[in-house]
């Protein structure tokens, strides 16, 4: 590849379709975010669509646009025939043949796609088939294009989509931009307080089961399995509860945990390094000894989705660092109540997340796998940002819960005062989605604390995630005009 250019390497490594046009006529270079953005302005002939196989199609919505892992568009309204409208995702590539290239067939992230789009014909091109075995139906766009392609390529930006442009937006948005800010501002700190509260019912219900500390460390395990391990943390933490942990050094902590969790590698790691298969026989000597207790409860490997996830992020470490806050920290009860009740309220968040952020482990501080090298620099087990998050999403619910039996009122009043005064931190995928739908392109009018952004996502729950006839029947506008009104 030497003497290549940057157009010859991009061309090798991220080819762009050139379409076929006539002789004379300077080629369309046709990217897959282009062809992702005709399906999501709907750039087609809508009342004649129809599947390879013959059905009829009517797109109430394309979906949302995913910016993550898994399909293109998710939760988009389609309906086949004369069938009542259905929920499902949908794939858009540029050849029909791209589905089961790109081997969505065996990935089950593709299980409720349901429609697959594609813009042009393969030859030869087979059916497209889930991972558990249903067939989708295609739709391919270039029968049913509204324009030719040339013409939408020269008048649609890819790189706009899907933040930088003021379609899509719902239709709340007009009845918010009427509005003063200091209104759009209470809207949002009332939903995230709404928010605060839910996660705080939530809480009690797991207090009452099992006890504040039990409570703490599921909602902690939960957290620590960001979006995509919360499942497999949650059934980590009811076969293996603090009770079991609490008592024992972190690493004997460790080999139950990575035990149960089913990441313990092979006892004998000829290519590994002296420092990793010490470890490892640590790790061994603890769960050969208690691996029959657990029999049977082991997590498959299976349950766990690392795709995607920053090495720094991988659940081992996440279970290192449990393991070590278990051998510091616990009973945690005890400190996060002092932390509320700190004489300075300007330190209690710090306090707070300071029970989280400072954890090393002699092992994974520096490592990201049992097949990795020594790092010369120590990682942080969970961060600042992700400690903040585990006091936004766990700690202060729990404070809030635990308030009411203990009659004590002022530790509900401490938590809520921190929750108000957070900073607002870097919005997930969710948050910006729904401040696109509520504001569009406009300055985020006031979403400038954690609070206000937990309010935007508790708007999504309450409205955007049950609304399936494309903003049409939803009900947040007369929210929205009944709260100005007030």
């Amino acid at each position: 590849m030497k003497g290549l250019t940057y157009t010859q390497l991009r061309d090798r490594f991220a080819p762009c379709l050139l379409h076929e046009t006539t002789e004379g006529y300077v080629p369309v270079p046709v990217s897959e975010r282009l062809a992702q953005a005709i399906w999501f302005d709907q750039r087609l002939q809508r009342g004649k669509l129809q599947t390879s196989d013959g059905r009829r199609v009517r797109v109430v919505s394309p979906g949302w646009w995913n910016l993550e892992a898994g399909p293109d568009f998710r939760r988009a309204v389609i309906a086949f025939d004369d069938d009542a409208p259905q929920l499902g995702d949908v794939e858009v590539h540029l050849r029909a043949n791209d589905w089961r290239q790109h081997g969505h067939d065996g990935d089950p992230l593709y299980n409720n796609v349901a429609l697959h789009v594609a813009l042009w014909h393969s030859g030869g091109e087979r059916p497209a088939t889930t991972a558990n075995g249903r067939a989708i139906s295609r739709l391919i766009m270039s029968d049913h294009l509204d324009a030719p392609i040339e013409q939408l390529y020269d008048t649609m930006d890819p790189a706009d989509y899907p933040y930088d442009l003021d379609s899509h937006v719902g239709r709340c948005e007009a009845r918010l931009r009427a509005l003063p800010a200091e209104t759009i501002v209470a809207l949002l700190d009332e939903a995230g307080l709404d928010r605060l509260h839910n996660k705080a019912r939530r809480m009690t219900r797991w207090i009452q089961r099992a006890g504040i500390e039990q409570a703490l460390y599921a909602g902690l395990m939960e957290a620590l399995g960001y979006k995509h391990n919360k499942e497999p943390m949650r059934r980590l933490a009811a076969r293996l509860p603090v009770a079991r942990l609490r008592e024992l050094p972190a690493a004997q902590a460790q080999g139950l945990l990575l035990g149960v969790a089913g990441f313990l590698p092979e006892r004998t790691l000829a290519a590994a390094d002296t420092g990793t298969r010490r470890y490892v026989k640590a790790l061994w000597d603890v769960w050969w000894r208690a691996r029959d207790e657990f029999e049977g409860g082991e997590l498959a490997r299976a349950s766990w989705r690392l795709a995607g996830l920053r090495p720094a992020n991988f659940p081992w470490r996440r279970l290192a660092a449990v393991a070590q806050l278990l051998s510091t920290h616990w009973e945690l009860w005890p400190k996060i109540e002092a932390a509320l009740t700190a004489r300075r309220e300007a330190q209690r968040a710090a306090r707070l997340e300071a029970l989280f952020a400072d954890v090393e482990d002699p092992y994974w501080s520096r490592r990201y796998s049992f097949a990795s090298k020594a790092q010369p620099k120590a990682e942080q087990l969970i961060g600042e940002a992700r400690a903040r998050d585990i006091v936004i999403n766990v700690v202060l619910p729990a404070a809030i819960a635990q308030a009411a039996p203990e009659e004590r009122p002022d530790l509900a009043e401490a938590a809520e005062k921190i929750f108000a005064g957070y900073a607002a931190t870097e919005p997930n995928a969710l948050a910006r989605f729904t401040a696109h739908r509520l504001f569009g392109q406009r300055p985020s009018r006031g979403i400038r604390t954690a609070a206000r952004q937990q309010g935007l996502l508790q708007i999504f729950h309450d409205f955007c995630l049950n609304d399936r006839s494309a903003c049409a029947q939803c009900k947040f506008p007369e929210l929205v005009a009944q709260f100005a009104g007030r």
